[in-house]
């Protein structure tokens, strides 16, 4: 089980119902954690990095998926292929959205 976080500001629905489709791998749609950032479990073997690869390619494949900005992380990284913080590390709240705005 792997958590990760997809942002997108416009086609977040699309996106969404492009990942509940999958049947390779099980997305659980958990909530949003910010204006444009939604969350899902991902039931499957993988590790969390062939999953954000292969997350993108699915949203890449829904209309206007390949020229969108959007982002996939796996829950509690800064950027892609950087380290993954767990909840109870300092660090780990600076990944929530938000935190450098309070």
């Amino acid at each position: 089980m792997v958590t990760i976080n997809v942002s997108a500001p416009i086609l977040r629905d699309q996106i969404r119902e492009r990942l509940e489709k999958e049947t390779s791998m099980k997305y659980t749609y958990l909530g949003m954690i910010g204006a444009i950032e939604m969350q899902f479990n991902v039931d499957t073997e993988m590790d969390g990095n062939q999953v954000v690869r292969l997350t993108k390619r699915m949203i890449r494949s829904i209309p206007y998926g390949d020229i969108i900005m959007y982002r996939v992380l796996i829950d509690g990284q800064f950027f892609e292929n950087g380290p993954v913080y767990k909840e109870g590390d300092p660090e780990y709240k600076a990944t929530r959205p938000g935190f450098f705005s309070k």
